[in-house]
């Protein structure tokens, strides 16, 4: 007759050890398995990159298939151009990147709006257009940029077209700065930007004035603040510079001459095929635009001045505009996690949950929180490893 057999009773001690193996061959095993497909970012036999810019819809290239209506660029594979460059509107503005979270394209832009150099410096004044390059196609010269002007003693004005709430347009002076020189003995920049981390200051041969808001660039006025300024032949007088940049290039590239490529953000939204945007409504996106333009779940649709634009819900990211392009984010992955996760992160569907590790207890989202369970037998627990925080800084 064979004796029944006594269970086994391990050690607490043991125990914890066992289910610590267990957990680092789940882990491992997690770590092996194949990275997720990335999602894509246009439609399905559509071209998405150009050169070395990322090109996703509703923007495309080729076949009208492959972008919303009027968001169409051109990709100029041209000998001449290696690698290849992305275009938009007339073709003399380079599109370098376009971003769906921010809702802008970032575009490089040739030439200043107004340059006197070589011209009369007995005009009082200078009246130009911003130019169509862009506006005629529905996009805004983004509030992400700034104005530009280099001379001395001379003031510069940029004015756009406002839609008040009845619709109608009324062209305003939307930004405007003046420069100053402290001396007209040189060029435009020996004097007081030096001394601070602005390039441009206001005395010293250049001034930057912020864009409150997005809209339509109608055109840009400058003028002398002094008549005797441009009369002055006893000292050479720098040429006027106007032109418009993103901001933070002028300090970054310590010049404000406007010569070769200036970069610019656009603000972009979809309009075209789709019910008028209504100024100050509390509608926002009908069901019919959510529908028709964001079409990935876990997305959202917003209505501006712009026309309509899309966003991946909290948690997820990737493509609104297209099927399947909203994907989860897994927040475990990311530096920050681990400043306000102190235990074990696990990535769920659109968030993440943070835990203590397995034989602790208490507040993973603190800092020393989770401790280890303090048995009350005399087993090996209390003598070969003492109750102690994990997470804690040492």
């Amino acid at each position: 007759m064979a004796l029944a057999s006594a269970p086994v009773q391990l050690p607490a001690a043991a125990a914890v050890a066992l289910m610590a193996m267990a957990l680092l061959l789940l882990s491992a095993t997690a770590a092996a398995a194949p990275p997720p497909a990335r999602a894509p970012i246009g439609l399905p036999g559509c071209n998405t990159t150009c050169g070395n810019v990322s090109v996703p819809y509703p923007f495309g290239f080729g076949p009208s298939r492959c972008y919303w209506p009027g968001l169409n660029l051109t990709c100029n594979t041209s000998d001449s151009h290696h690698p290849p460059r992305l275009l938009l509107g007339d073709g003399s503005l380079r599109v370098t990147e376009i971003s769906l979270s921010n809702q802008t394209v970032r575009v490089m832009r040739t030439g200043s709006i107004i340059n006197t150099t070589g011209a009369d410096f007995a005009a009082r004044s200078w009246s130009v257009t911003f130019g169509r390059a862009f506006t005629e196609h529905g996009y805004l010269l983004s509030s992400g940029n700034e104005l530009v002007v280099s001379g001395c003693n001379v003031t510069a004005m940029l004015s756009a077209d406002i839609a008040d709430d009845g619709e109608e347009e009324t062209t305003e002076i939307v930004s405007a700065c003046a420069s100053f020189c402290a001396s007209n003995s040189g060029g435009a920049h020996e004097m007081a930007g030096s001394m601070t981390d602005k390039y441009c200051t206001g005395t010293s041969g250049c001034c930057l004035a912020p864009l409150p808001s997005s809209g339509v660039p109608k055109g840009v006025e400058a003028r002398w603040l002094y008549s005797a300024t441009a009369n002055n032949k006893s000292a050479p007088v720098p040429a006027v510079t106007v032109f418009v940049a993103e901001q933070g290039w002028v300090d970054m590239e310590k010049r404000a001459d406007g010569v070769g490529e200036v970069p610019l953000l656009l603000d972009f939204g979809v309009k075209q095929n789709l019910p008028k945007v209504q100024p100050n409504s509390n509608d926002g996106c009908t069901q019919y635009v959510q529908r028709m333009v964001c079409k990935s779940e876990h997305s959202t649709c917003n209505a501006g001045d712009q026309g309509y634009t899309c966003d991946c819900e909290s948690g997820y990211n990737g493509n609104p505009y297209i099927e399947g392009g909203c994907q989860d984010i897994d927040e475990c992955k990311f530096p920050s996690t681990e400043k306000v996760c102190f235990g074990v992160c696990i990535n769920t569907i659109g968030s993440y949950d943070c835990q203590c590790p397995q034989g602790t207890y208490g507040n993973p989202e603190v800092e020393g929180g989770c401790v280890y369970y303090d048995f009350d037998d005399t087993d090996a627990v209390s003598s070969s490893r003492p109750t102690a925080s994990l997470g804690a800084a040492t």
